[in-house]
């Protein structure tokens, strides 16, 4: 059997289990990547795999540059995610007996840079919001970056909500997440009252439209995660925020939930979704900072002695 056949049994082994067209999308990009590579090297049936050959592909990626983003090598972040699938690939190999060796457990992958992330300040947040009218899309685009900002929502978990889903008497709104794993998030005061005014604008409007999903683009269908993004490329240049981008306002909330005393690290890791608490651990350190740079508004040391 060769690579790139055994690479299909796992697509399809992936859509069984129910995954996802994204996830699935994501496996077989990199797995054809990975699959192109080694045929480049010369005929290599699985059987014939080694860890020579999964390590030259790391060796490669490490200084493969980048498609996007800028020039430069991949990322160490980067290359963790290509040996990330790579090593579910082989996994399943060795388990369904197509790889005799488990090579799945010999891969190293580099640790990843930890950046400090700069979450959004009251003054960001506030020319942001300043940027809105009263136009029915401008209602739109406030209630959605209202509910990121207040419910630390990812992109895809937006643009899946449906009218039902929204609880405005309870303050919830149901969300499905990575996985296909739902959950319930609450909702504040602020973004309900911003999603009401997009519904009352919405629905006065003299158009059809699918009436099942919450946010909806022109053409009066459902937006989908591109329609969004670039939304807030758009807002990035009219708030004056150019480090903008649609997870700052998913960490923006996990930082200020911390920060404020709202909740605790196991409240957040499953508002958030997280499917190990160690992922949401690294907000903690991150609240940390800006609990320190709060109390620094204070006097300092050198201020109180001058």
């Amino acid at each position: 059997m060769t690579i790139l056949q055994a690479v299909d049994h796992f697509i399809l082994e992936q859509q069984l289990r129910g995954n996802t067209e994204k996830t699935i999308t994501g496996y077989r990009g990199f797995l054809r990547r990975f699959s192109e590579w080694i045929a480049g090297a010369g005929e290599v049936h699985l059987a014939e795999l080694t860890i020579e050959h999964v390590n030259a592909y790391q060796i490669y990626i490490n200084s493969k540059p980048r498609e996007r983003h800028g020039a430069g090598a991949l990322t160490k972040r980067t290359v963790q995610t290509y040996m990330r699938h790579i090593k579910c690939f082989l996994s399943f190999c060795h388990v369904e007996g197509l790889l005799k060796e488990p090579l799945h457990t010999r891969i190293r992958t580099p640790k990843a840079e930890r950046p400090t992330i700069e979450i959004l300040t009251d003054d960001e947040l506030a020319a942001i919001f300043a940027t809105f009218k009263k136009k029915e899309r401008d209602l739109r685009n406030m209630a959605i970056v209202m509910l990121m900002v207040d419910c630390g929502l990812r992109l895809a978990e937006v643009t899946g909500i449906k009218n039902e889903d929204i609880n405005f008497q309870k303050g919830y709104v149901m969300v499905m997440g990575k996985g296909r794993k739902g959950r319930i998030i609450p909702v504040g005061i602020k973004a309900r009252r911003a999603l009401l005014h997009y519904i009352h604008k919405r629905r006065r409007a003299d158009a059809a439209m699918d009436d099942e999903y919450l946010f909806l683009s022109r053409t009066r269908k459902p937006m989908n995660t591109a329609g969004i993004a670039i939304m807030i490329r758009r807002l990035r240049e009219s708030a004056g925020v150019p480090r903008l981008h649609a997870h700052l306002f998913r960490h923006t909330f996990a930082t200020n939930f911390l920060v404020y005393g709202i909740g605790d690290v196991y409240e957040l890791s499953r508002i958030l979704g997280h499917s190990d608490i160690k992922i949401t651990e690294s907000y903690l350190q991150l609240a940390s900072y800006y609990t320190i740079i709060e109390k620094r508004r204070r006097a300092t040391y050198l201020d109180m002695h001058g």
